[in-house]
C-alpha cells in the first residue's frame, strides 16, 4: 500500500484521513493505467463506485495515449475515465478514501457523492 499521510482533523489540505497530496498522487494511477489495472484483482471507479475486475468485464473501453504509454481504461459503467486499479497499492475498497477522491476530483458532483451509483451502460460499437 502506498505510504498514507494522516493529518489532523482540523488541517488545512486534508480530505477524511487522506492529505490532499495523497489524494492527487492516486489520481495519477487513474491515467495510462492498462498495465496496472490488468495486473489488479478488483479495479474502482471514483465517479459512479462501481467494482469490477478487468479479467471479467465483457465490455472495457480505453483510450489511446501518446507512445509509450499505456492506454487508459473507462469505466464500463459510467464510461468515466477514472478508474484506479487494486494494483496501484491504494485503498480502493476504503469508503472514505473513494468519497475524498470523488469529492477532490468532481468537485463532490458525482454519482458516488449524490447517493446515486450509475446504472449499468452498454455501448458497442460495431
Amino acid at each position: 500500500m502506498k505510504n498514507e499521510e494522516t493529518i489532523p482533523n482540523n488541517a488545512q489540505g486534508k480530505r477524511g484521513p487522506y492529505s490532499d497530496a495523497y489524494i492527487k498522487e492516486a489520481h495519477r494511477s487513474t491515467f495510462a493505467n492498462e498495465g496496472e489495472t490488468g495486473e489488479s484483482s478488483t479495479c474502482r471507479c471514483f465517479y459512479c463506485g462501481h467494482r469490477f475486475s478487468v479479467k471479467e468485464e465483457e465490455h472495457l473501453l480505453y483510450s489511446e495515449e501518446r507512445a509509450p504509454l499505456d492506454r487508459t481504461l473507462h469505466c464500463p459503467y459510467c464510461l468515466v475515465d477514472c478508474v484506479i486499479g487494486s494494483a496501484s497499492g491504494y485503498p480502493i475498497d476504503d469508503e472514505e478514501f473513494i468519497m475524498a477522491c470523488t469529492e477532490a476530483w468532481f468537485d463532490g458532483i458525482s454519482e458516488i457523492s449524490a447517493g446515486n451509483p450509475q446504472r449499468p451502460t452498454l455501448i458497442i460499437v460495431d
